[in-house]
């Protein structure tokens, strides 16, 4: 926990540390924070609290002395498969909500996704097309203009309970949440080769980073917001008409977001 004084850090507890986004952020963060892994298993080098989140039991009082959370821990695949589905990003989610209450965090980032408006996606292309939506801050504008969630699949509808539950925390127990709506991550930081719109949907890690940093500064202050997190396009800028990479994190996506 911090303690004051120039040089303290904060304390951050990063869920689901040995999963790809996770491993991004311990290599990325861990200048900065005091990290703590709450996974599974261990997380070699740093400090982990072993817990299942499907579990309750198995948190305890273990997240005594955390500043804030990075809640990235879940069933990944984007397909409605119930049975991983539910015990581990619905419930999964309101255990470590409800175990940061009973041990006095309040500060959250979570992980979401574009699956929870993956409904809205063909017009979203569509619009990629006709106007050329290469910007993160024009795709981002008109992501989050689509008010209402509109889930692709149970995955998505996992996420969109998530975000509701953070609601609720903050609501009910004074807690400040970010929710980051992702776009894919992939492990090369380069656009899917098997999807044309590979690089529409894509955020680079650098991008990722940059805008979990954003949002754990934004816990500082008590509030809720839905936040997307979505990469530059620059699918027309190559000769072979693949996206010619830029430099991560160069301009963030996070910082063209807006309250939701």
């Amino acid at each position: 926990m911090r303690r004051g004084g120039p040089e303290a850090r904060e304390t951050v507890c990063v869920t689901g540390m040995s999963g790809r986004l996770g491993g991004i952020l311990r290599r990325a963060l861990a200048a900065d924070f005091e990290l703590v892994a709450l996974n599974r298993s261990i997380v070699p080098g740093v400090r982990t609290i072993r817990a299942d989140l499907r579990r309750p039991d198995s948190i305890g009082d273990a997240l005594a002395g955390i500043d804030a959370i990075v809640h990235l821990a879940a069933y990944p695949f984007a397909d409605d498969n119930a049975d991983e589905i539910v015990p581990v990003n619905v419930l999964g989610t309101l255990h470590l909500l409800e175990a940061a209450r009973c041990a006095g965090v309040r500060r959250i980032v979570f992980g979401s996704s574009l699956s929870a408006i993956g409904g809205h996606r063909v017009a979203f292309l569509e619009l990629c097309r006709r106007r050329r939506f290469l910007s993160a801050a024009r795709k981002i504008a008109f992501l989050e203009a689509q008010e209402s969630p509109r889930p692709d699949s149970l995955y998505g509808v996992s996420k969109v309970f998530g975000e509701a539950l953070c609601r609720l925390y903050v609501d009910r127990h004074g807690f400040s949440c970010v929710c980051l709506r992702l776009a894919e991550v992939r492990p090369d930081d380069r656009p899917n080769p098997l999807d044309p719109h590979g690089a529409r949907i894509l955020c680079r890690h650098g991008d990722f980073v940059a805008g979990v940093r954003a949002a754990l500064a934004r816990t500082r202050r008590p509030g809720f917001e839905i936040r997307t997190l979505i990469s530059d396009d620059f699918r027309d800028a190559a000769p072979s008409g693949a996206p010619r990479r830029r430099t991560p994190g160069a301009r963030g996506s996070a910082g063209a977001a807006r309250r939701a």
